[in-house]
């Protein structure tokens, strides 16, 4: 397919639609979105849909911004309320998530040629990881179009804090499946209304598994990194770590896997240049482990797309959350973000993430997972070769820590 057609349109007057006076500090609410999409640009009425019906293309929620935000409110969604797809906060279930702190890491940022450094730390959440924030706002979004028993996958976190979430709520159910080289990544333990079904392979059969089940028992199935809900609520980590920090960044890292997380935070970079909290869009540098790769070989070689021949059927590697071998379907709109904003799409080796999350533990008493560390080790190399500058701030997300206690 050819490139253009994955160009994720960004248009300058989102934001200055005329809106009625009541539903001005409403931003997302009350009908005030529609879904779009990141291709072709079609837009539709807001529904329960995850793919263009014009080109197959990912959705986003694009809102009507005029007067949108942050509320005076502890709970982070209720915060972000006014960028949420959502026409009520009763949807919302508060005690899912938590705000994280982000701050200066200046021990560490001396260290790796960066004194500007800030981190987001996602390992305070309650799975520990940043994907509680993904569960709050798929399942008030489930509630709001009326789903109440879904199916899903994933390499780990993403089912486990959805799982958390489904056992808060006694009219949801959710069954979850998972590759075997996964299933001590998973703490969905024994429930009524959760399941964990482990699957010989990898994440990627266990994807094509939960795909058929869904069908079978005509279930609902969340669409994973095409579920724009999912990325609605990754949003929000930065939208609070814009607001926490004084200054704004000049690059934003973070590890990926397929890389919804990242598109939620060119989302959110987006939206708060067009309600003027932000001056200048930063640049974005994406990381993998360099034992799984393919869409950081892809960059280098100047590929617009993945093939065949970047697949790697079984993913080894310490930064297990970012661990899939199969970008294919998501890489292009990574490239379109890199190039872009002037970013790029990097990887790290073994031994540079042992000693980044071993730099992180010692200098900032941050105990992360490799997923996590792998960010230091990115930034650190692009300092070395001169890419990242002694005077840029480099924000990087902490997306969780280590799961030592889940069950086999």
């Amino acid at each position: 397919m050819p490139h253009d057609t994955y160009c994720i349109r960004f248009h300058e007057n989102e934001g200055d639609a005329a809106v009625p006076e009541d539903e001005k500090s409403q931003g997302g609410a009350g009908g005030t979105y529609r879904l779009a999409c990141l291709r072709c640009d079609v837009e539709l009425e807001p529904a329960l849909v995850y793919r263009c019906p014009n080109c197959s293309g990912a959705l986003e929620p694009r809102y009507t911004l005029r007067g949108a935000a942050r509320r005076d409110h502890e709970a982070p969604e209720r915060a972000y309320f006014d960028f949420l797809p959502l026409s009520s906060p009763d949807f919302l279930d508060d005690g899912i998530t938590r705000r994280t702190p982000c701050r200066p890491a200046p021990e560490l940022g001396a260290a790796i040629g960066v004194p500007g450094l800030w981190t987001k730390d996602e390992s305070r959440q309650p799975t520990g990881t940043t994907k509680d924030r993904l569960a709050s706002v798929v399942l008030a979004v489930f509630r709001q179009f009326g789903v109440k028993e879904f199916v899903g996958s994933s390499t780990g976190n993403s089912s486990t804090a959805l799982a958390r979430a489904v056992r808060r709520d006694p009219a949801m159910r959710a069954h979850f499946f998972c590759g075997e080289d996964f299933v001590t990544n998973h703490d969905v333990p024994d429930h009524a209304r959760t399941s964990l079904t482990v699957v010989p392979g990898t994440y990627v059969d266990a994807s094509a598994q939960a795909r058929r089940f869904a069908a079978e028992q005509s279930l609902h199935l969340d669409a994973g990194f095409f579920n724009w809900a999912r990325r609605e609520g990754l949003k929000l980590a930065y939208l609070e770590a814009l607001d926490q920090m004084d200054r704004t960044p000049d690059v934003v890292v973070q590890g990926i896997s397929s890389g919804m997380g990242l598109l939620a935070a060119h989302k959110a970079m987006r939206e708060y240049l067009l309600t003027g909290a932000l001056d200048r869009m930063p640049r974005f540098l994406m990381v993998q482990e360099e034992s799984c790769a393919p869409a950081a070989k892809a960059w280098r070689e100047g590929r617009r797309e993945l093939t065949a021949a970047d697949r790697i059927d079984r993913p080894e590697g310490l930064a297990t959350a970012i661990l899939l071998g199969d970008g294919a379907p998501y890489y292009p709109y990574l490239y379109d973000i890199a190039s872009e904003t002037g970013g790029a799409v990097v990887s790290a080796s073994r031994r540079e993430l042992v000693e980044a999350r071993t730099m992180l533990r010692e200098l900032e008493g941050l105990d992360v997972c490799y997923a996590a560390a792998a960010t230091i080790a990115a930034v650190r190399n692009e300092a070395a070769a001169g890419r990242i500058g002694e005077d840029e701030t480099v924000l990087v997300n902490l997306t969780g820590r280590s799961r030592t206690d889940a069950p086999a």
